[in-house]
């Protein structure tokens, strides 16, 4: 049965709109039941079936199964409590491209949307819609409707429909497509077949799992003169019965063995992260100073009547004790105004993820450092000495409300803009100029290539930043490699220029001498194919080298130059400008970047390709930690088009992301993928260690490389540096103002 063109595209608009519709109203329903083991395809689930479980929300997980059939690592996320995300990179057996005559390496992504709960007290199932690959070359290509209910307290059954893979015809691929779109007109076509699991959980830590699946494990392609089909792993599955147990350990880790068939064995390693289940959930950082209340009036009548503020030494003094014990806490004091019954401080946080937690260890100190007659506190945040919002509390209230919930405080502070330029601040002692360096190990990896799955480098890298003034900074990394196995390599050999052949690349010594390969047959400028040219230098390399000067010309207006080695690959000028108000979740920007190809040592040659990018930049915060970005523009290889993103960040600083970037090259011009995108990743260490510190581990997970939608890396963004001390995100975490 072929489900009507009508019936697919309501399914390709429906899905998206209900996981928008259950992000909004997920907080006035139950929590969604909850995954007991993960599939092989890395989502909750049988062995190979779906199921209609969920994660618990913000679920960040990977999962790795192993066969004959072949080898299947999924990352997982649980964007929303009802929306489930998995990105998948797959070594399948016995499928031969031009890599490789005995196996494939596929990529695929695939959602489900937990439409209906279970009713735990009734007879209700959960009901779930899920996609399987349907951005991939399409080997798993399937899409399924599916419901879960619990029989008993440790019984759990599952029953569905699927359709492509999962009811046992799997899509015939074209050979020639460069795969990476949707491909709606697929979507529930072709006859549904039924599917179901059941799962028992025998103990605490040990389930057992039998499903009827109806995967074939074949794979079909069309090269335009004939269908050739390939049995994966070599053999087809003797039944439609599958058997597994698994066996959790801890709170996040998963072991399991499977049959298919009767006659496959596999193995699987699952662990899942919950950004709200820190392993130091309270922190290991020492407690904050205690407020300290103002004698009464008669026990210190000086202070009260404000007279010390006529002596020239009392700022000094004051500012020196204070700088010192905001030190202590890991809280830069850049300057102070002060006068008889107000005192401003500008502050740099350069220990805590949530910004409000530094705000409040200033607002205790400023009550133990200040006169009595000092009521009113000014907390500026300052960005590389831009001041970007002011926090604005009576001392009365912070001596008041210490031992309450944070909303209270929150309800009687005040965010505002910071003045750009206040005549009265004193800068702290040594202030300007500052020198910073650090040295620590460094590590590489290179992800998704066909004939190298996983790459890596070691070294060491030294960084310095040097403040010249307020605003002015200069920035340089100088790496040395250690070992690892990214080798220099140039760009894939075209199957046009190579007698039809595919998987073969210049040689480093190749590519560089001949300048006309610096652009693809199609014509278009290789700015980012070329990429591995820049790997395995074994001399010190230099990655930045930068002047950055940020000013505040109005107090809505932000801006930034940044001049020299802007990235490995590239150098030049970076200007921005961004209007953001400090109390809007919306802001809009504009940059334009004039930049040259940087020579393939990494040092300070240049290469022939120059070009200018430019982008109009829409930025709006939703709430619950969800951010979105639209940028629309030129990009490195004069191509033009649009990046949507999608971020969304946890109280505890988890940040999560996903972007796509499509622009007016043709999917031939643009080549496998047929458009850029990828997941962001953004990992506090604190999180892992529960020691304050403003370190992360950061990736932007993308399975190819290449030269459309591509833009110049520029460190400081105005954008990512103002956020945290604006409205939005400062209250978000407001919870840890009294840590």
């Amino acid at each position: 049965m072929r489900r009507s063109l009508l019936f697919r595209r309501l399914m390709a608009t429906t899905l998206p709109a209900a996981a928008l519709l259950g992000s909004v109203s997920s907080t006035a329903i139950a929590e969604p039941v909850a995954g007991q083991n993960m599939s092989t395809y890395g989502l909750p689930g049988g062995i190979d079936t779906p199921t209609a479980e969920m994660l618990p929300d913000g679920t960040l997980g990977a999962t790795v199964s192993l066969s004959d059939y072949g080898r299947r690592t999924n990352v997982v996320f649980q964007a929303m409590p009802r929306l489930t995300t998995v990105l998948r990179y797959s070594r399948v057996e016995d499928v031969p491209d031009y890599n490789s005559p005995d196996h494939i390496y596929d990529r695929s992504f695939d959602l489900r949307f937990q439409v209906i709960d279970e009713d735990r007290q009734g007879w209700r199932p959960a009901v779930a819609v899920g996609l399987q690959d349907f951005l991939g070359t399409g080997v798993y290509s399937g899409e399924y409707i599916v419901a879960t209910k619990n029989i008993t307290p440790r019984l759990r059954a599952s029953a569905g429909l699927g359709w492509g893979t999962l009811a046992g015809n799997p899509r015939t691929i074209d050979s020639t497509d460069t795969g990476g779109k949707p491909t709606v007109e697929d979507w529930f076509s072709g006859s549904p077949r039924p599917f179901g699991s059941i799962t028992w959980q025998a103990t605490d830590k040990l389930s057992l799992v039998a499903e009827y699946s109806n995967d074939k494990y074949t794979a079909s392609y069309d090269n335009g003169r004939r269908v050739n089909t390939f049995q994966e792993g070599g053999k087809a599955p003797d039944s439609n019965l599958n058997l597994a147990a698994y066996y959790r350990f801890g709170n996040n880790y998963e072991v399991g063995l499977y049959t298919i068939g009767g006659n496959t064995v596999g193995a699987q390693f699952s662990f899942a992260l919950n950004p709200r289940q820190a392993p130091y959930p309270s922190g290991l950082e020492k407690a904050p100073a205690p407020v300290r209340p103002r004698p009464a009036p008669a026990a210190d009548p000086e202070g009260w009547s404000g007279n010390w503020a006529q002596d020239p030494t009392a700022q000094p003094a004051i500012q020196k004790a204070l700088a010192d014990a905001l030190a202590d806490e890991g809280l830069l004091l850049e300057s102070m105004a002060l006068s008889a019954n107000r005192a401003e401080v500008r502050i740099r946080n350069q220990r805590y993820i949530q910004h409000a937690e530094g705000i409040g260890r200033t607002a205790r100190l400023m009550t133990r450092a200040l006169p009595p007659s000092v009521e009113t506190l000014v907390i500026t945040s300052s960005a590389d000495g831009i001041p970007t919002s002011s926090v604005t509390l009576r001392r009365s209230d912070v001596e008041r409300l210490e031992n309450t919930e944070a909303g209270q405080i929150a309800s009687v502070a005040r965010l505002t803009d910071a003045t750009p330029r206040p005549g009265n601040l004193v800068y702290s002692e040594d202030m300007h100029p500052r020198f910073q360096w650090h040295i620590s190990p460094y590590l590489d990896l290179g992800l998704f290539d066909p004939d190298e799955p996983l790459r890596y480098e070691v070294g060491a890298e030294a960084t310095v930043k040097y403040e010249l003034m307020p605003g002015v900074i200069f920035r340089g990394t100088l790496r040395q490699r250690a070992f690892g196995d990214m080798e220099q390599r140039g760009p894939g050999i075209p199957a046009s220029l190579n007698g039809g052949q595919r998987g073969d690349h210049y040689t480093a010594e190749e590519y560089e001498a001949d300048p006309s390969l610096e652009t693809t047959p199609e014509g278009v400028p290789r700015v980012r194919s070329d990429t591995r040219m820049y790997t395995g230098n074994t001399s010190p390399t230099i990655p930045e080298l930068t002047l950055a000067w940020y000013a505040r010309p109005t107090e809505q207006v932000y801006t930034r130059v940044t001049a020299g080695l802007l990235e490995r690959a590239y150098g030049g000028v970076s200007a921005e400008v961004l209007w953001k108000p400090v109390n809007s979740p919306l802001a809009f920007g504009a940059e334009i970047n004039r930049v040259r190809k940087r020579d393939f040592d990494v040092l300070f040659d240049f290469r022939d390709y120059e070009t200018t990018t430019g982008f109009l930049s829409a930025y709006y915060e939703f709430g619950d930690g969800f951010t979105a970005q639209l940028d629309v523009g030129k990009y490195l290889a004069g191509d033009k088009g649009a990046t949507v993103s999608l971020s969304r960040e946890f109280a505890n600083g988890w940040r999560v992301g996903a972007y796509a970037t499509k622009t007016d090259l043709s999917d031939e011009e643009f080549g496998e993928g047929s458009f850029d995108k990828g997941i962001t990743l953004s990992i506090p260490v604190s999180w892992a260690t529960g020691t304050p510190t403003r370190d992360r581990a950061s990736t932007t997970i993308r399975s190819l490389s290449r030269d459309g939608g591509s833009r110049v890396q520029v460190e400081g963004r105005l954008y990512d540096k103002l956020r945290e001390t604006h409205a939005v995100e400062l209250y978000e975490g407001w919870g840890r103002f009294w840590r």
